[in-house]
């Protein structure tokens, strides 16, 4: 394993130096093959002089490593043969950061040209413990890339607005102070159905009076999925892990629907409408009318959101 650090100028000219970085990046990696090369070419183009450094915690059987290997010698990849989830990958490429701030990014993920200095200096400018960005639609014109956007991400649509403290952050563009990993990690327990371990972690957080700041200014492009299948089966793993998170940090809440989880089912009749003054309040009016012509779909993915939460009450019923 080639370990170098990566000094990009201000002109965007990657140099490989063995500096120590005051950044570290870290990216977990799950059959990417087909994002990859814009997530970390995003990265190379990056127009800082702060030192950085890639770590990538991969897991791939797609040929990721080969293309990372091949194409990007400045990342320090580290590659197992057995999955790791997202929560343990970011685990082990906390524990290998050299800088003193974390960033985490997503494979499919493109960020921009500032992100890192924009990051670095918020931190340091609100004296925060950690912050999050906002998400951009990386498929605009993808019907159901669009309808699994507005679903995972509504909380977190960019606009410009002034920071302001949050109990959640979303791991696909966010980032902390290294001391704060002393108290806190992600979560090992979250397996393959159940995602979310991002809302968890920085809820954790903020519960041990940390800052966290949500920057909506500041945003990364997601590639979404295409596909009315692949979007729908997600759904279905987001409404799992929805389940899982909210049962720790809104017991209340959740105790009603324990007791009746057919509750479930009513949820979409609100939700899709209350999206929509999401998309309508930070995107504006002409998102909102791209937004309501998707109506029907945004209904039967919410649905089958509302599926997998109800699958997961069952669990937590009979526990």
């Amino acid at each position: 394993m080639k370990h170098v650090n990566t000094i990009v100028s201000s002109h965007g000219k990657t140099e490989i130096s063995d500096a120590k970085p005051i950044v570290s990046v870290v990216i977990p990696s799950y059959n990417c093959a087909r994002t990859i090369r814009h997530c970390l070419q995003s990265l190379r183009a990056q127009r800082t002089e702060l030192p950085f450094e890639i770590i990538l915690v991969d897991s791939s059987f797609d040929g990721t490593e080969l293309i990372v290997e091949k194409e990007f010698p400045e990342v320090r990849l580290f590659h197992y043969q057995e999955r790791r989830y997202v929560g343990p990958a970011r685990n082990i490429g906390v524990k290998q950061v050299k800088g003193e701030i974390v960033l985490f990014l997503d494979t499919d993920c493109i960020a921009p040209l500032n992100w890192i200095d924009q990051m670095y200096r918020i931190i340091h400018s609100k004296q925060a413990d950690g912050i999050g960005g906002s998400i951009e639609n990386g498929t605009p014109l993808s019907i159901t890339g669009s309808v699994g956007y507005y679903l995972e991400f509504f909380r977190f649509l960019p606009y410009d607005d002034t920071p302001y403290i949050t109990s959640f952050l979303i791991g696909a563009n966010c980032g902390f102070r290294k001391e704060v990993f002393e108290n806190a990690r992600f979560c090992d327990s979250y397996d393959e159905r159940r995602i979310g371990e991002d809302f968890y972690f920085t809820w954790q957080l903020s519960q041990q009076g940390n800052n966290i700041i949500f920057v909506p200014s500041v945003s990364v492009k997601h590639l979404n999925r295409k596909g009315l299948l692949k979007v729908l089966g997600y759904q279905y793993k987001l409404g799992l892990s929805a389940c899982c998170y909210r049962y720790y940090v809104s017991p209340k809440i959740m105790r009603h629907f324990i007791k009746f989880p057919c509750l479930t089912f009513l949820l979409p009749i609100v939700m899709v409408p209350w999206i929509g003054s999401f998309v309508l309040r930070r995107l504006g009016i002409i998102e909102l009318v791209k937004f309501m012509t998707m109506f029907p779909l945004l209904y039967v993915g919410n649905f089958i959101w509302a599926a997998g939460f109800f699958r997961e009450l069952l669990v937590k019923k009979s526990d």
